[in-house]
């Protein structure tokens, strides 16, 4: 029996990235309630993890070839390694803008509502994404023994 990484480390990302839209939803309304960093430091994790999640899933994909999947499988593997790869370089991206527009205009409302614009894109990238993976593994079995 091994033991697989990626289910593991996959539930990082959706969680720090579902977690900072919900805190900065919670900024926009009420900005004193919450500070203004927390989304910005979740979608940095998010985005750490979002690598390590992309290079065990390379692995899962690579022991999976050696499997006799249908041409559907196989598509719907190259349609979630995609969106993986959305989600992990759009987060990085997505934070490293957010935090130079952060430091260079701080107390601009508008950079807070940007900001909360391209984190509701990558949350609904990231949960079809999920989807993906979930269809993937309880529909039809791939990674499972």
């Amino acid at each position: 029996m091994s033991f697989t990484f990626h289910p593991f480390l996959v539930h990082f990302p959706i969680a720090f990235l579902f977690g900072a839209f919900i805190f900065h939803s919670i900024h926009l309304i009420k900005s004193n309630w919450i500070s203004k960093t927390i989304g910005l430091w979740l979608v940095g994790l998010s985005a750490m993890f979002s690598i390590f999640a992309s290079i065990t899933g390379e692995w899962e994909l690579a022991k999976a070839g050696k499997n006799n999947y249908s041409t559907e499988i196989i598509s719907l593997m190259k349609l979630h390694e995609t969106m993986g790869n959305l989600v992990t370089w759009g987060s990085i991206v997505f934070f490293i803008f957010w935090i130079y527009l952060f430091y260079n205009y701080k107390n601009d409302r508008r950079i807070d509502i940007i900001a909360f614009a391209f984190l509701a894109l990558l949350v609904g990238a990231v949960f079809f994404t999920a989807y993906l993976g979930g269809t993937l593994v309880w529909t039809h079995g791939v990674g499972t023994p």
